[in-house]
């Protein structure tokens, strides 16, 4: 008996002990250090983020980057900086975090083999094309999910994956509870800002500055309208992100990189912020993790090297609130120039260059023989024979002196041993020459194992091009009366994001398919059922629409966070059980889910799916797409040259400006808890409609008017399968406007354009 309560006495002394070192074991791998990755938009700035204490360091190149208005690195100095960092154990990463369109796609290859081959530690992308041809071209080079594709969950990191990405910065609505899971889940590399300015949209969901004014955020040349007065308050202004105070959150969190949004600001910024973030993540990390605390005087100096209206600590704790928004002021206060000079010395006065041991020696008659030692790594070379002096002999000091010059080589010597004969003359000129080869030599001794030589040019016909630059030619030439010279038979859908409106739409013959926004069977109080697919709901919706002999496709929300799929059980039952027509979807997340599920049916990528290239068209085609909806940001003839295949064009419909995880509302005090509509208006009295998703808390701002392509100016492209009329906040007599006048056209008979104010997006203007 004595043994057993013994042996089980030890059973459990041995079950806490494995449990103990269970927690140390997780504890370690939690504690593992994140990166520091900071920005850079010129070379001053990169070496300035290298001696304050950066990990990596993010750049854009002259072409694709996201900040197309920064200083930004020519070629040369690019290639420079990957050497450089390399030297000292660091990475650059570069930025192609843009859309390309089909007439830049040839010139990828070319930008990047260069890099490629010197070593570059990573290429941060948006464009599913771009990540589609680097994985092919260029098979070892990590590419890394720019923000700016606005991944929210598990099913978009499961699908990126496949694709070939090794790292993910998530969109930066995320909470922490949200990253923590996607890290445990899929175990894929995060990297999410720690300090610098927030988009009030999600990144890559905002076509604001498109719309407004032709420059576009996809193409890195963002107006930032954000920043504008609505409604006499800067309601869509975010403060920016400092996350000094909760560090060692993110860091248990096991975020694999921290970084520092910047590419804008000066090489002061840069040094001062990276070296305050060092300062604590080694605090953290190395030395006691129970006592951390931020000293005063620090988080004060972080914060003076500029701030908009204050600082935030971002969404990792908040979804949304009027404390993360500057209400009043939305530009950067002064900076305290003689703070930053101070800040910038600190931590950038010191001598970053390579230690290097040399062994020198030089006798009569031999050659000379420098062996140089830099971390382990040992090179020799030989120069020129020494000679007897004839009358003075060069001595020791003399040899150490020239030796030592080593100027911008990267290296300094920590200690010089020489050997030399009484009676040996060696020429400055020898001396010099055999330094500059030694240390070259030494250089690419360190460099050679990054060096890459494989890479494969892929010979595929990438863009279609159309003679003449004339847009508005163009338009005239395919200008046709109704479908009179169209052989092509096409559908009109009409997608309608309230139930009210089913009626109103559901009668009109020349309409083949109707969709509806999946928010109308979600419960909206979140007081009952937040968030739960409503089955039945759905069911009548579609038996209404079948019954009008028409297709039915439900729309997904474009954003899911937070096990949206997982919450909404009834929702995989619908979709394979009652089968729509088709699924119309908006991010990665959706696409994946719907791989997932083995779902059949057609799936419709909607516009912030972005598809600007072949490359891009084809890789959405791969992952199940059927029908892509055109690219909102081409003009005509740059839809030509994209072989959509299978395309969607909208000819009618508010283009969504933004979607935010910000809710104008409750900034301004006054939520509602529905779906409703608001409106806000800017400085010139434009007045654009906000409509509220409560269930999943988001905001879509609508355009102040709509795109109503005429009917002579509709593209016929044989690719372009369908037409779709969106409605969003019409009601019911500005619906029959629209819909009378599009069902003349369909017919193939004049039509009379109706009195309402619209745009015609860029279809023939474009963007840059």
């Amino acid at each position: 008996m004595m043994d057993s309560v013994t042996d089980k006495v030890k059973e459990k002394t041995t079950e806490k002990s494995s449990e103990k070192s269970d927690r140390e074991q997780r504890r370690s791998r939690q504690l593992k250090r994140p990166e520091l990755l900071s920005p850079a938009g010129n070379y001053e700035c990169f070496i300035s983020a290298i001696k304050a204490g950066a990990d990596a360091v993010y750049a854009g190149g002259p072409r694709f980057g996201a900040r197309a208005y920064a200083d930004n690195f020519t070629q040369d100095e690019l290639l420079k900086a990957v050497d450089h960092a390399h030297l000292r154990d660091k990475k650059l990463y570069l930025t192609v975090n843009t859309v390309l369109k089909n007439t830049e796609m040839d010139e990828l290859y070319d930008y990047i083999r260069p890099l490629y081959e010197q070593g570059l530690d990573g290429v941060i992308v948006q464009d599913i094309g771009v990540i589609r041809l680097l994985r092919e071209c260029f098979p070892k080079l990590p590419l890394h999910a720019s923000t700016q594709m606005a991944i929210t969950g598990v099913e978009g990191v499961r699908l990126l994956e496949g694709l070939g990405i090794s790292r993910v910065v998530p969109a930066r609505e995320l909470l922490l509870k949200e990253l923590k899971t996607i890290h445990e889940v899929t175990g894929m590399e995060l990297e999410c800002f720690i300090h610098g300015a927030l988009c009030y949209s999600y990144s890559g969901k905002c076509l604001f500055s498109s719309i407004a004014g032709g420059r576009s955020g996809n193409r890195g040349r963002c107006a930032g309208p954000c920043r504008l007065p609505y409604d006499g308050k800067y309601i869509l202004s975010a403060k920016d992100i400092c996350t000094l105070n909760i560090l060692p959150e993110l860091i248990e969190a096991g975020i694999s990189s921290f970084k520092i949004e910047g590419r804008m600001k000066s090489k002061e910024y840069v040094a001062g912020v990276t070296g305050i973030y060092r300062k604590y993540i080694d605090k953290y990390t190395e030395k006691s993790t129970e006592d951390y605390r931020v000293d005063k005087r620090d988080f004060d100096k972080l914060t003076g090297i500029y701030t908009r209206s204050g600082h935030c600590e971002g969404y990792y704790h908040e979804k949304n609130g009027r404390e993360m928004i500057t209400l009043d002021r939305p530009s950067y206060e002064t900076a305290d120039e003689e703070e930053l000079k101070v800040l910038y010395l600190q931590y950038t006065d010191k001598d970053d260059r390579l230690q290097v041991n040399g062994i020198l020696t030089a006798y009569k008659g031999t050659r000379l023989s420098l062996t140089l030692d830099c971390m382990g790594t040992v090179i020799t070379c030989e120069g020129d024979i020494a000679e007897e002096a004839k009358n003075s002999p060069t001595d020791e000091g003399n040899i150490r002196k020239h030796l030592c010059k080593t100027g911008d080589s990267g290296f300094v010597f920590k200690e010089l041993t020489i050997y030399a004969g009484d009676d040996v003359f060696v020429p400055v000129s020898s001396l010099n020459n055999l330094r500059r080869t030694a240390l070259n030599a030494l250089k690419d001794e360190l460099l050679k194992q990054f060096r890459r030589n494989e890479n494969r040019k892929v010979n595929r016909k990438i863009n279609r091009k159309i003679n003449g630059n004339d847009t508005d030619k163009y338009i005239r030439d395919n200008r046709s009366s109704g479908n009179k010279k169209d052989t092509v038979r096409r559908y009109y859908h009409c997608r309608i994001d309230s139930l009210e409106m089913l009626d109103a739409v559901c009668d009109y013959d020349f309409i083949d398919m109707i969709s509806v926004d999946v928010s109308q069977f979600v419960p909206d109080d979140r007081k009952t059922d937040r968030g739960i697919f409503v089955r039945d709901a759905f069911a009548d919706c579609m038996n209404k629409v079948y019954k009008r002999q028409k297709r039915f496709y439900l729309a997904l929300p474009p954003v899911v966070r937070n096990d949206y799929f997982g919450r909404n059980t009834e929702l995989n039952e619908v979709i394979n059980g009652l089968k729509p027509d088709g699924i119309i979807i908006d991010n990665y997340e959706g696409l994946c889910y719907l791989k997932m599920t083995g779902y059949k049916g057609e799936i419709l990528s909607d516009v912030h799916m972005y598809a600007l290239n072949n490359e891009a068209v084809q890789a959405m085609l791969d992952e199940g797409v059927t029908m892509l909806t055109c690219p909102v940001e081409l003009n005509a003839k740059e839809l030509d040259s994209l072989e959509i295949v299978s395309g969607e064009f909208i000819i009618y419909g508010r283009l969504p400006m933004m979607i935010s995880a910000g809710c104008t509302e409750k900034t301004l005090g006054k939520c509602r808890y529905d779906n409703g509509i608001s409106n806000i208006t800017d400085r010139l009295g434009n007045v654009f409609p906000v409509k509220r998703n409560c269930s999943e808390c988001y905001n879509t701002i609508y355009n102040c008017v709509p795109v109503m392509i005429p009917g002579d100016r509709i593209p016929r492209k044989p690719d372009i399968n369908s037409y779709r009329i969106h409605f969003t906040v019409e009601n019911r007599t500005q619906i029959k406007k629209v819909m009378d006048y599009y069902e003349t056209v369909a017919k193939g008979n004049e039509a009379v354009m109706p009195d309402i104010k619209h745009t015609l997006g860029h279809f023939r203007r474009g963007v840059e």
